[in-house]
């Protein structure tokens, strides 16, 4: 079966879920689009837009048993869901931006399970009266909301009838580990490349690669150093993972040499625009176009693009002799000196980059992506355009000598979905490519 890569969400497709639900019974929305989101948190008094209000029909009310609305960004439990859906069994609303329940709540009569794991309650705005009140609740799951402190839990604990099982987060004592970030990471490590994805990519990753299970009822299924700790044993027991190679589509010698000479004797800024990335030297520069404002800070990337607009105009004339359509879609270019390491993920991305590399380094600098969770390529991008999809983990790996890069990036617009990390080279350099496996092993 073909899968999503473990750090994509799948999109959930509201009416599939609605159609699905009328003879399941369970209705799952995890991931929502936030303005689907936007529309469900209306308040009960306003009107029900007329593509949600099939969710009132009493029908589809009085049979809904489960309702999942977890990883979404929820700041509000709508009350009118508890005023309709009032046969519910079980309500997820985990890994959402909620700081209370309403009192609503209390109309859920048939309620069992409640999961409320990892938002952000508040404990005076939990109501606990009317939670104690319900009649067949079973399971209250508050783990990871940070807010919930002892006082909170004594009190919980006292209003609960005993029948209902209470989960919280135990509070450590032993301080965290500091984070480090990505710069500070060693690149070399599988750790350190792993760092980028978060806690339930960890999870979903064990789970689909190395199937293993989870028991996310139990705290250690939330730890994020038990599930970091359990995938690198797994890797240590299949071995290295497999290393692919790639090759850029060369620019041309004279363009090359044009934005290597600039670059080489380029004022750079004071500041590092991106300091959690290990590099000597990091700019960017925004099109005009995306900073059309007039707020100072317009202004600033006005001055800035100016002040280089060499570099700026070498940039562009050399993605325009490779890929004349994304010269003119990209929004920002990247211009760094000595950039090393740093595995991270660029979460504002809309889309694949396109990355070049220069100067006097050897023995790697290469761009590495994952291809799937056993397959890392490496890109060689000097002197040559790479085409990675930086919403996977990346990194650049260890070299001597001095390089210089250019990373051409989209941050606005419509999102091209994740595919692949990688892609076949346009011309004679991709006449041979075979792409990469599937990411999900």
């Amino acid at each position: 079966m073909k899968m999503t890569p473990d750090c994509v969400m799948e999109p959930v497709d509201v009416e599939d879920a609605l159609n699905e639900a009328e003879t399941s019974h369970e209705l799952s929305l995890m991931s929502l689009d936030s303005q689907t989101c936007r529309r469900l948190e209306q308040d009960e008094s306003q009107p029900i837009p007329n593509d949600l209000s099939r969710w009132l029909s009493p029908t589809f009310c009085l049979s809904l048993t489960m309702l999942d609305l977890s990883r979404n960004r929820f700041k509000i439990l709508p009350a009118w869901i508890c005023s309709h859906l009032t046969a519910l069994r079980v309500l997820n609303v985990s890994r959402n931006s909620l700081q209370s329940l309403p009192k609503e709540i209390q109309r859920l009569t048939e309620l069992t399970k409640l999961i409320v794991l990892s938002n952000n309650i508040r404990p005076r705005l939990l109501p606990v009266d009317e939670l104690a009140a319900l009649p067949n609740l079973q399971l209250l799951d508050l783990r990871y909301n940070s807010k919930i402190k002892d006082a909170a839990r004594e009190i919980l604990a006292s209003k609960l009838p005993d029948r209902v099982e209470l989960l919280l987060t135990v509070n450590r004592t032993v301080s965290p580990e500091p984070k480090l970030s990505a710069g500070d990471r060693d690149a070399t490590l599988l750790r350190s490349q792993l760092e980028p994805l978060s806690t339930p990519q960890l999870r979903k990753r064990l789970e689909r690669t190395f199937s293993v299970g989870v028991d996310i009822s139990k705290e250690e299924g939330h730890d994020r150093k038990v599930l970091m700790n359990n995938l690198l044993q797994c890797y240590e027991k299949v071995g290295p993972r497999v290393i692919r190679q790639e090759r850029g589509i060369p620019c041309p010698p004279d363009v090359l040499k044009e934005l290597e000479t600039e670059l080489q004797s380029l004022e750079w800024p004071h500041d590092r625009e991106r300091p959690k990335i290990a590099a000597q030297h990091y700019m960017i520069l925004q099109k005009p176009e995306t900073n059309s404002g007039v707020g100072s800070r317009a202004k600033r990337e006005a001055a800035k693009l100016k002040r280089y607009a060499k570099v700026w105009k070498l940039a562009t004339k050399a993605i325009m002799e490779v890929d004349p359509e994304f010269a003119d879609r990209f929004t920002a270019l990247a211009v760094t000196h000595n950039f090393s390491g740093s595995p991270h993920i660029d979460t504002l991305n809309k889309g694949p980059f396109y990355g070049i590399s220069m100067g006097t380094f050897k023995n790697g600098g290469k761009i590495c992506v994952e291809c799937s969770a056993t397959i890392v390529a490496e890109v060689d991008t000097k002197g040559k355009f790479g085409k990675v999809d930086g919403r996977f983990p990346h990194w650049v790996s260890a070299y001597e000598g001095e390089r210089y890069s250019l990373i051409y990036y989209v941050t606005s617009g419509d999102a091209i979905p994740q595919t692949t990390a990688v892609f076949r080279p346009q011309g004679k350099e991709g006449q041979d490519w075979v792409p990469p496996e599937s990411f999900v092993l």
